[in-house]
């Protein structure tokens, strides 16, 4: 038996070993290769891009609940500090309820701080009441009342309660309106002898849940329970069919139709996006519109929890999800649009590839920055080859700028990002400068100017890092810093304001001394605005900083340039900040409204505060 077939068409033979189209197999690996280095970067970018829409998608609405609730808490807090006060006033005897006129007197006072009580009550045992109740908008009447024969008002005993306590909501017939009352307990020597409760409309409620939910794309809802709606923009202005049976609407034929339907089980799916702990969502469709709801339960104000939540159409927050879809169609079109070209390609290619198939197996992995353009040949063929493998690392390299290679290895090796990449977080940010600093310099040599700006620089950076503030970066005579990154700081706003003051007092002390040796004085100007910005490592591969980047750092720069406008000139010391800086402010500082003006380079106008005198 012969050891090799006389057929040289035999799979066995010499002959058929090297009758494999070159083209067929160069293009073959040409194809496989675009589609493993391209096919890997865009299948990793979409990814990545697909994960932060996503995650960008469950961070707001996270956040957006968890403001809902906070300014909810917010909104009801001095109804209970109010309660408290007065009924710990009468318990330490130092005001009496039978002394109607002084205690009408205090019940004003409480009444009129506070805008979302619409009135406050004290009950006596014989549940006589004497209430302090708006009027026709600020006017406010002090009126007493038997209500022992109340059939409501006996029911629910407020004097009886152990402790302050959040009533069911009730319909009050004579006022034609529904309230949701806080019930203080007032207790001498252990033994009850009243009541005081604080009354909030819940048409006040629901104002209140329109006007905070009007930067909101979607709807703000806060319903008691599960099956009936406490607060709704809609029922602002009342809501009919109400009364003592039914103090709430239900939820099930609320005149809102996508609220109606929240717990639609034949319609609900489940969301995507990930959910902080607390925060219960679901998806609903309505009238063929997909809808989602996201709702957190609040424990504490009646006998049942609060809903408080919102929802919103997910057409109307489609547009990062569609540009992702159209990213997809654009890579996968340009994904087989390039292996086309490379089986064209192929049929063009001769031997020898040696250097060629080095050079795709460093882009096989990805190692694009290391891979030199193929040297042109002599050979037709192989010049095409090499011109066409050079344009193809030309997009490749193109495409790397946009997605860092280091992260695509770490994505592809570990399936997580890098915890050094930037975040967005809430910031406060503070300018100064040096008022009429050229004026001052104009006189002085180079080393007295350096001597100038240094010792100011001791005072401002001193004053800043005394508070735990970041000093950002010098320019020219000015000073950027900021608070609330790296580390998390609730009390940015004070720290910022106490910074401020104290700097000012820095200054006024530096000027003391230079009056007394006849020097110029320096005046100063700093702006200081609270919000969000991007925090982290910002910078080009060979050049990083950490630092802020945003809108906020713009308006803080703006306010402090503002200070040349509403200081008079000549001021030793002018500091403005924002009205979100002021709303994070205790009792310990005393800002002066300034009224809204407008910052270059932002929409709309902007609150300011005067700081400090």
């Amino acid at each position: 038996m012969p050891l090799k077939s006389d057929n040289p068409e035999a799979p066995g033979s010499a002959s058929w070993n090297g009758r494999f189209s070159i083209t067929i197999t160069l293009a073959t690996a040409i194809s496989l290769l675009v589609l493993v280095s391209v096919g890997s970067v865009l299948g990793v970018g979409v990814w990545l891009a697909g994960k932060n829409t996503l995650a960008l998608m469950g961070q707001n609405a996270n956040q957006g609940i968890a403001n809902a609730v906070d300014r909810l808490e917010q909104h009801l807090r001095p109804a209970e500090d109010q309660a408290r006060f007065i009924a710990r006033r009468i318990e330490k005897g130092e005001i009496d309820p039978e002394d109607r006129a002084a205690f009408g007197r205090l019940l004003t006072g409480a009444l009129a701080g506070v805008r979302q009580i619409e009135a406050v009550s004290f009950f006596d045992r014989r549940l006589v009441a004497l209430t302090a109740a708006r009027r026709d908008g600020d006017d406010i009447e002090v009126h007493e009342a038997d209500l022992s024969r109340d059939p409501q008002i006996r029911r629910h005993r407020p004097m009886l309660a152990d402790d302050p306590q959040w009533a069911a909501p009730i319909w009050r017939d004579e006022h034609g309106k529904t309230f949701f009352n806080l019930v203080h307990p007032v207790r001498r020597d252990g033994r009850p002898i009243g009541a005081v409760v604080a009354i909030v409309s819940i048409r006040e409620l629901s104002a209140f849940v329109r006007r905070t939910g009007r930067a909101d794309s979607g709807t703000r809802f806060i319903l008691y329970g599960r099956d009936r709606v406490l607060a709704h923009p809609t029922m602002a202005r009342g809501y009919p069919g109400l009364s003592v049976a039914n103090p709430l609407p239900r939820l099930s034929d609320f005149r809102d139709p996508v609220l109606a339907a929240m717990w639609d089980g034949d319609e609900r799916f489940d969301l995507l996006i990930e959910l902080a702990q607390g925060t219960n969502g679901h998806g609903v469709r309505v009238g063929g519109e997909d809808y989602v709801f996201m709702y957190r339960r609040l424990h504490g104000y009646g006998p049942k929890p609060l809903m408080v939540g919102g929802y919103f159409r997910v057409a109307d927050i489609g547009t990062e999800m569609r540009r992702m879809i159209v990213a997809i169609v654009v890579g996968i079109s340009a994904l087989l649009l390039a292996i086309l070209a490379a089986v064209l390609l192929g049929r063009r290619i001769a031997r020898p590839i040696v250097r060629f198939s080095a050079a795709a197996g460093q882009v096989r992995n990805l190692n694009i920055g290391e891979v030199g353009d193929l040297p042109g040949s002599v050979f037709r063929e192989l010049d095409q080859q090499a011109n066409s493998f050079n344009a193809m690392l030309r997009a490749l390299r193109w495409f790397e700028l946009y997605i860092p290679r280091k992260v695509v290895e770490r994505l592809v090796k570990r399936g997580e990002i890098d915890d050094t990449m930037s975040s967005a977080r809430e910031i406060t940010v503070m300018f100064t400068d040096i008022a009429g600093f050229s004026t001052v310099s104009e006189n002085l040599s180079a080393p007295e100017v350096a001597a100038v700006v240094n010792r100011h620089f001791e005072i401002v950076a001193g004053c800043i890092e005394a508070e735990d503030g970041t000093v950002d970066k010098f320019i020219g005579d000015s000073v950027m810093a900021f608070w609330g990154a790296p580390d998390a700081q609730v009390d940015a706003a004070e720290r910022a304001c106490r910074a401020a003051l104290a700097i000012a007092d820095g200054i006024r002390a530096e000027n003391a001394r230079r009056r007394s040796k006849g020097e110029a004085l320096l005046g100063i100007r700093i702006g200081i605005h609270t919000g969000s910005a991007t925090v982290g490592n910002i910078g080009s591969p060979g050049r990083v900083n950490y630092t802020i980047i945003g809108d906020t750092v713009n308006v803080g720069a703006r306010l402090e340039q503002l200070g040349k406008t509403l200081y008079p000139e000549g001021s030793e010391t002018a500091i403005l900040i924002s009205g979100a800086t002021a709303s994070g402010l205790g009792p310990d500082f005393d800002p002066t409204a300034a009224g809204k003006h407008r910052v270059k380079g932002r929409a709309g106008e902007v609150e300011v505060f005067r700081l400090g005198g």
